[in-house]
């Protein structure tokens, strides 16, 4: 027999951190897709983004610039907020691609 889910938990994976910003902030129509995304668990896009970052600030780095110096060692804004997007949307893309292809695997697999 399966556990009942109370109504607060409902539509939520069963292993899903309770208190998470993707349950309390988004309306439950999201939920499905943030999921499937795993945005309630941010360890793969920060492994992801963690290489983009440093990447950027070691071409920073390369490039100085003479009027400001402490610029020199920061990379722009701007790419660290593309790199932001890219790794989150790029998990979320992996992880879905993932659940396509192996979900003959998981059907046959026990969740533990």
């Amino acid at each position: 027999m399966e556990p009942i889910q109370s109504k607060a938990a409902q539509g939520r994976v069963a292993d899903a951190p309770s208190g998470h910003w993707v349950y309390r902030i988004l309306p439950r129509w999201l939920w499905p897709y943030a999921q499937l995304a795993r945005w309630d668990r941010p360890i793969g896009w920060q492994l992801l983004l963690w290489p983009c970052w440093w990447s950027a600030a070691l071409a920073a780095s390369a490039y100085p610039r003479p009027t400001d110096p402490l610029l020199t060692l920061l990379p722009a804004p701007w790419y660290l907020l593309l790199f932001l997007i890219g790794a989150i949307a790029m998990r979320g893309a992996g992880c879905t691609y993932n659940d396509l292809v192996d979900q003959n695997i998981d059907n046959q697999v026990e969740r533990t």
